[in-house]
C-alpha cells in the first residue's frame, strides 16, 4: 500500500467514526496509532483533504492545562483518602501521572490547599522521624527549683550566662539541647553531663 492510500484509509475511517459518533480520540492520535504522521495529511491527501472541522460529528478534543490536571490528581487523591483507600504517599500518587513534587507543591501553595489535613489521610512512615524526639520546653526540669537530684549522673546540665543551670535527661537530642540554647538567646557558658 503506498503513502497516499494509508493516509486516504486512515482519513476515511477517521470520518466514518466522526459520521456515527464514536470518535474516543482527537485526530491527532488516531493518526499516530495507525503511523501517520497527522501534520502531513493536508500536503499528502491534497483536495480531498477538506479540514477536521468540516467533518459531521466531528467534537474536537480540548487538552487539559496543567492547573486543570493538578486540580483533578488533588482531588481524586482527597476523595480516596476520604473513602479509606490512600494510595500510598502524596508524591508517589502525583508520580503516577508525571506531576513532579516542585510542580504540585507549587500548585498547593498558590491555591491554600494541604495534604496534611485531609481526612483519612496517614502520612506515610518515610515521612515520619524516626529517632526525633521533641522535648517540650514546659518538661525541661531545673536543678535549682529541686525537681532532679544534684547527685543523679544520667542528666545534662546546661549553664546559661554562669546563673542559671538547667538539666536535661540523658537520652534527650543533642538537637533539642541546641535548639533550647538559642531561644534562651544566649550563650552556653558550659555544658556537663
Amino acid at each position: 500500500m503506498d503513502k497516499v492510500q494509508l493516509y486516504r484509509r486512515v482519513y476515511e475511517s477517521f470520518k466514518g467514526l466522526c459520521a456515527e459518533g464514536k470518535q474516543a480520540v482527537s485526530f491527532s492520535e488516531f493518526c499516530r496509532n495507525n503511523e501517520v504522521d497527522p501534520a502531513q495529511m493536508p500536503s499528502v491527501l491534497k483536495s480531498e483533504f477538506k479540514g477536521l472541522q468540516s467533518l459531521p460529528g466531528y467534537k474536537r478534543r480540548k487538552r487539559k492545562n496543567a492547573a486543570s490536571v493538578y486540580a483533578d490528581v488533588y482531588e481524586n487523591f482527597r476523595n480516596l483518602c476520604a473513602a479509606g483507600n490512600q494510595p500510598g504517599s502524596f508524591s508517589s500518587y502525583c508520580k503516577e501521572f508525571g506531576i513532579t513534587r516542585n510542580a504540585m507543591h507549587c500548585y498547593l501553595k498558590r491555591n491554600g490547599l494541604n495534604v496534611v489535613g485531609l481526612p483519612g489521610y496517614v502520612m506515610s512512615h518515610e515521612a515520619q522521624y524516626k529517632n526525633y524526639k521533641e522535648v517540650p520546653f514546659e518538661d525541661v526540669i531545673f536543678e535549682e527549683a529541686g525537681f532532679l537530684p544534684a547527685d543523679i549522673g544520667n542528666v545534662i546540665t546546661v549553664t546559661v550566662d554562669g546563673h542559671v543551670a538547667v538539666s536535661f535527661p540523658a537520652d534527650t537530642d543533642v538537637a533539642a539541647i541546641a535548639r533550647f540554647v538559642r531561644k534562651m538567646g544566649k550563650e552556653a557558658g558550659h555544658v556537663g553531663s
